[in-house]
């Protein structure tokens, strides 16, 4: 699987680099700080609103959605009665056992093992149109209103892409163009920001383990027993559900929980062991797949 293997050396090197940068004092917690907020109020709306603006909804793939987001739900539902805390805290379980990375992985897995990378635009707008917004309400309990997710940069930078597309207009490059660029930064700034976070940090199974469990696990099994017995999906598209939902925990779950100034240590830690342990459950995955 070198396609899926490549697709994770940035991370892991990006991911280096923030260390190495807090381990030897080049930048400041206030540094890191100012990264996760850029993040998420300007890299990530940007990507976002060129990607969803140039997608056409007819990629949508209404079937494997359905199993892919039952298995999102159950598996969130699931996290936040088994974690305990407050709601922020119990929020953050949830989405570090059940939001995962379809940005910059989603792709090459889609690429390589299923040999269409189309899927990965259903999964991004289900997560930002309708996870997000749930998982800011619950980050922001007690603080902000009910309809105030809907007014974050991403969420309205998504809604925003997503009518220009239903639209069928086509923006001048001239426009796009330095979008693309503040956008490039969304995920090494994330990256390198969780990095940082992860100096002078030991990873608490406590919290991790059940989280990265229902990620790599439990969540691509209700994936398959949705589609398979609920849908009736099969082939490719019950594959794509399944593949999909295996997915490492997303690093936007580590810059949601420091924008709202949350705790970081579960889904900073829920990231570096999924991305590394689902190397095997993939590969588990695709080779069942395939046969």
């Amino acid at each position: 699987m070198p396609s899926v293997i490549a697709a994770f050396i940035p991370i892991w090197f990006i991911g280096a680099l923030g260390w190495l940068a807090a381990r030897f004092e080049w930048a400041s917690v206030h540094i890191r700080q100012a990264l996760t907020r850029f993040a998420f109020i300007v890299a990530m709306p940007a990507v976002l609103f060129t990607t969803l603006s140039r997608t056409p909804l007819d990629q949508i793939r209404p079937g494997p959605l359905l199993a892919f987001a039952i298995s999102t739900f159950a598996v969130g539902l699931l996290a936040l009665a088994l974690f305990r805390g407050e709601l922020p805290e119990r929020v953050i379980g949830a989405m570090s056992s059940a939001y995962v990375n379809a940005g910059n992985l989603g792709i090459p897995v889609g690429l390589y093992v299923l040999h269409d990378a189309t899927f990965v635009v259903s999964v991004l707008i289900f997560q930002v149109l309708m996870v997000s917004p749930l998982i800011f309400l619950g980050l922001g309990a007690g603080r902000a209103s009910f309809l105030a997710p809907l007014r974050t940069p991403i969420v309205a930078a998504s809604f925003l892409g997503l009518g220009v597309s239903a639209l069928g207009w086509r923006l001048p490059e001239l426009a796009l163009r330095p979008l693309e660029i503040l956008g490039g930064a969304a995920v090494p700034l994330a990256l390198f920001s969780l990095g940082m976070s992860l100096n002078g940090s030991a990873v608490s199974w406590r919290g991790t383990g059940p989280a990265v469990i229902l990620k790599l696990l439990v969540q691509p099994l209700v994936a398959f027993l949705v589609g398979r017995f609920l849908l009736h999906l099969d082939g490719p598209a019950l594959f794509a559900a399944v593949l999909f939902a295996g997915l490492p925990t997303a690093q936007n779950t580590y810059v949601y929980a420091a924008e709202y100034g949350r705790p970081t240590d579960l889904p900073r830690d829920a990231i570096l062991v999924s991305s590394v342990l689902s190397l095997g459950t993939l590969s588990v995955i695709a080779f069942l797949g395939a046969a």
